[in-house]
């Protein structure tokens, strides 16, 4: 029972890891979209304000990411760099 539980827990944390590296990506590209059209017209999207909240959400995201990969790597014994 308790290899159970391990397993599905594993589990929830590789799928809640897949979620939030694939929203780090999209919030990525909307950001490089953004930096392009900074001399383009209309001009970006983003103010400087928006851009930097966007940045932050991503660095958070990414360290969250990175705290749930080691989680994920102690629970499956896998070896850490």
């Amino acid at each position: 029972m308790n290899s159970d539980l391990e397993h599905r827990r594993l589990h929830e944390l590789v799928d809640r890891l897949e979620s939030r590296l694939n929203t780090v990506q999209v919030l990525a590209e909307v950001i490089l979209d953004n930096a392009a059209m900074r001399e383009g017209i209309p001009g970006p999207y983003l103010d400087d304000v928006r851009e930097a909240a966007l940045m932050e959400a991503v660095i958070h995201l990414s360290r969250s990411n990175q705290e749930d990969f080691q989680h994920v790597a102690k629970l499956a014994q896998l070896p850490l760099r």
